[in-house]
């Protein structure tokens, strides 16, 4: 009788750590994870070395699993009891509240959780620990937070406004606020923004996802104008008062803006230090405290960062990680340059805060609908603080699809879920508490990163996905979301894996539904009655053209212009856009909603007609779905578009002013008109 084979130890290994044996893209093509692929892989997680490795490592994952009594985490209803099956004889456990009570006892075979309060708490048994995290069912949801079962708002990017107090931009908190302030009386109940997190003291880039840390803020949105003490500061006043104006093309120019701002801040923390009052040293010192060691160690690497360079890889030896001893000395001995990057982020946190106040009490029901980047560079602060938590040498992205043939790798770190676990979740859990601090909305980018990850090896070997702990991430969503009173929106577009979308409706966690990408078999547009009510739909993205942009085929002039697109191609994409303007007429007819004049057999050439762009508003506002958000850009008639997905230089990405001054918002004629039509189908 002849032998089975054995295993192949690299895809034996594989399989342990969740790497998949194989995908399935867009257009049904099954695509086999291959040996290269897999080392690639397994040596980001830091499981081997080489693929000789593989073996002995897989061996030892076994034998590390089969020991253990209790898992990485438990999932259980809130005050609901739960069971975790216990793979070996009897033991001896003992349960940490949250709050800081403590259960213990004696199971076998099965231990019987009480009924817990929300929260997350620790299981241990020995050395070991197990997060169970009480999650209620369901996250918030809008009727719950607003006492109506739709609502709409707008949305843009902080970076893009600019008012008559801040006319050079980038835009600033104090903008974000006054901007929630002027759109809500209009009936909308939040504004949403770009990502807000910390990109790095010494990064010089801007792009709002491709954070350094998730857990902190922004600093360059400071508003220097609007910290205490700014009056009596001749300097930084002097400082803002010589800004220069925008630049001649008229976009925006952050590395100058980014000069006069820290300067001005370097000068009012001077004056804070110097002279603070008691309660502010009081509140800023307790904010340190309540931040701890994440805190400690995000400004430890800002100011180091600023002596060294942006890439820590690149730091010579002695300050690789946070407890490294050239680290630690440098702490010690340049204590107020880590005491200003700490006053950095409480004023970030402060002025924040403060935008959110004056949404809500201009009359928005949830106010900021932030928004979280799917992940971090590997060069940034969030890595150099977690060794181990976050996989290197491979970079988050997206399988080839029609959008781009060749795939994606957007130069971001993934979390290793092995070492996501054995963090216990934290990376993940302040993550998420920190983008719902501020906010009433938030949006997590690409959700389909919690069933799954595709990871681009940066060796040039093809990518392939990691699965990821979903239903750990989704019940830590759900019980932060309850916590913050927070409603949850996950963009699943692209390739959803089998199941999510299901489980995001029973987390009541809401998907996307985008205008542009909403079609039937034929080509047609879904009409937004047949839109899911768990959803937030929209016209387009901040990756997709705008309206007015995607009317006069702008996306395919740059497609053009870039390289993308033959001119031959091109010419028949045009084609292509004509057919489906007259498509897009046709869905507002079928609606009773065409204006006056125009014929869906000939769409009118040149800029999109402002009644046009109300109608298609208006269209869209009829969806069942729970949340409608409405893109500034879109309803300015902005033809240009925020970003284009995989460049960096060749298109000005997230330099792009709005069109409007915060304070010319609300009376812009276009803009009041689309939110008259938006309002009429969903009142306040």
């Amino acid at each position: 009788m002849t032998p089975e084979p054995l295993p192949d130890p690299i895809l034996d290994l594989a399989g342990l750590a969740g790497i998949l044996p194989a995908w399935v893209d867009l257009s049904g093509h099954v695509h086999t994870t291959t040996r290269e692929t897999a080392v690639a892989l397994l040596s980001a997680m830091g499981l081997i070395r080489a693929a000789g490795d593989a073996a002995e490592a897989a061996a030892a994952m076994r034998a590390a699993r089969a020991a253990r009594h209790l898992p990485r985490a438990h999932v259980a209803r809130a005050w609901r009891p739960s069971d975790l099956s216990l793979p070996r004889g009897a033991i001896e456990w003992r349960l940490t509240f949250e709050t800081g009570g403590i259960a213990e006892g004696r199971s076998a075979g099965v231990l019987e959780l009480p009924a817990l309060p929300p929260g997350l708490h620790e299981l241990a048994v020995g050395d070991e620990r197990c997060l169970v995290i009480a999650s209620p069912a369901e996250a918030p949801s809008v009727a719950d937070l607003c006492g109506r079962t739709r609502i709409w708002g707008f949305t843009g990017a902080v970076h893009a406004l600019h008012s008559t107090r801040n006319p050079v931009g980038p835009g600033d908190y104090a903008d974000l606020g006054a901007a929630a302030a002027a759109l809500a009386p209009l009936g909308a109940d939040f504004l949403g923004i770009n990502p807000l997190h910390a990109l790095g003291a010494a990064y010089p880039g801007y792009s709002p996802y491709s954070p350094g840390h998730r857990g902190f803020l922004d600093t360059r949105a400071i508003a220097p104008d609007r910290i205490p003490g700014f009056e009596h500061d001749s300097t930084a006043q002097a400082l803002i008062a010589a800004r220069h104006g925008p630049a001649a093309n008229g976009l925006i120019d952050h590395e100058a803006a980014r000069a006069w701002r820290d300067a001005a801040l370097r000068a009012l923390h001077r004056a804070f230090a110097d002279d603070a009052r008691a309660e502010a040293r009081a509140a800023h010192d307790a904010f340190r405290a309540a931040r701890g060691r994440a805190l400690a160690d995000f400004v430890l690497f800002e100011a180091l960062s600023l002596r060294h360079g942006g890439d820590w890889r690149n730091w010579p030896a002695g300050i690789e990680s946070p407890e490294a001893p050239g680290a630690r000395a440098f702490a010690r001995e340049n204590p107020t340059e880590l005491d200003f990057h700490a006053w950095l982020q409480w004023v970030a946190d402060s002025q924040l805060g403060a935008a959110q106040d004056a949404a809500r009490a201009a009359g928005m029901a949830l106010g900021i609908y932030a928004d979280l980047a799917v992940g971090v560079r590997p060069d940034g602060a969030e890595v150099w603080a977690r060794p181990g938590v976050f996989a290197m040498g491979v970079s988050l992205g997206a399988p080839p699809d029609q959008f781009s043939p060749d795939g994606q790798a957007w130069g971001l770190a993934p979390f290793s879920p092995e070492g996501l676990a054995a963090a216990g979740y934290r990376p993940f859990i302040e993550t998420i508490r920190a983008v719902m601090r501020h906010a009433g909305l938030v949006r997590i980018d690409h959700i389909l990163g919690f069933d799954r990850t595709f990871w681009v090896p940066r060796n040039g070997a093809p990518g392939s996905y990691v699965r990821m702990p979903r239903d750990v991430l989704m019940a830590i969503v759900r019980l932060e979301a309850v916590r913050a009173s927070a409603v949850v929106i996950g963009e699943d577009l692209g390739v959803v894996p089998e199941g999510l979308r299901e489980r995001m409706a029973e987390s009541h966690l809401h998907g996307s539904a985008v205008m542009q990408f909403e079609r039937d078999f034929a080509g047609d547009f879904r009409p937004p009655a047949d839109y899911p009510a768990r959803a937030a739909a929209s016209v387009g993205t901040h990756d997709t053209p705008t309206i007015a942009g995607w009317w006069e085929a702008r996306d395919i002039d740059w497609a053009e212009r870039l390289g993308r697109t033959t001119a031959e191609d091109a010419a028949r994409w045009r084609g292509a856009r004509t057919e489906d303007r007259r498509r897009l007429l046709h869905l507002l007819a079928r609606e009773g909603l065409l204006p006056e004049g125009i014929d869906p057999a000939s769409p009118p050439d040149g800029p999109l007609p402002p009644a046009l762009n109300a109608a298609i508003h208006r269209a869209l506002a009829r969806a069942p779905s729970a949340i409608l958000a409405v893109q500034i850009d879109d309803v300015l008639g902005t033809v240009e578009q925020a970003n284009i997905p995989g460049t960096v230089d060749a298109h000005p990405n997230w330099r792009r002013p709005v069109a409007r001054p915060v304070e010319a918002l609300a009376g812009d004629p276009v803009l009041a008109a689309v939110a008259r039509a938006v309002a009429s189908e969903r009142p306040r």
